[in-house]
């Protein structure tokens, strides 16, 4: 989300298409430490995030002066790669493989660096599996709504954290 809104704001692009433009600029070591301290990176799982906490006005807020916006794109996409791994290693071990979906597969920067941080591990994007990137959260709609429809649950209260395992949604006929 950040590593979007900053090349928005920046570049007028959607995205930083294939992370070029992060792999342009430098991690700024500072602002990388000051965001690395935000609650979520060592909250235990379940958890998610969003918008309401990871936004240009939180990344603004630890901006102190001038920075190259390039430089800031290079230390979101570092912040990125490090909160991945030293989670992913955090709470599950050292991972055999580590599959990125969704649109940071189309960022090499972003691999490349899952891949520095994770030296033991095998780094791929799920299009290798067969599963097109930007198809796997349609795909887990389409698993969800077919669990609401066969009346299964579609959580994992271990995952979750909710209290038992429910039926996710409904049906309403018209």
């Amino acid at each position: 989300m950040l590593l979007d809104a900053w090349a928005r704001r920046n570049t007028g692009q959607a995205y930083d298409a294939g992370g070029t433009w992060a792999a342009s600029g430098k991690p700024i070591q500072r602002l990388l430490d000051a965001l690395l301290t935000h609650p979520f990176f060592t909250t235990a799982p379940p958890k998610s995030c969003g918008r309401e906490q990871f936004n240009i006005g939180w990344l603004e807020s630890n901006l102190h002066g001038f920075a190259p916006a390039e430089d800031v794109q290079a230390t979101l996409l570092e912040l990125t790669a490090i909160s991945v791994a030293t989670n992913a290693m955090r709470w599950c071990g050292m991972p055999d493989e580590l599959v990125v979906c969704g649109g940071g597969a189309h960022n090499n920067s972003l691999v490349k660096r899952l891949q520095a941080h994770l030296p033991d591990s095998t780094v791929l994007t799920s299009d290798l599996l067969g599963i097109g990137p930007d198809w796997v959260e349609a795909m887990a709609f389409a698993w969800l709504a077919r669990q609401t429809l066969l009346g299964l649950a579609g959580n994992l209260p271990a995952v979750t954290g909710a209290r038992a395992p429910r039926v996710l949604g409904a049906i309403y006929p018209r």
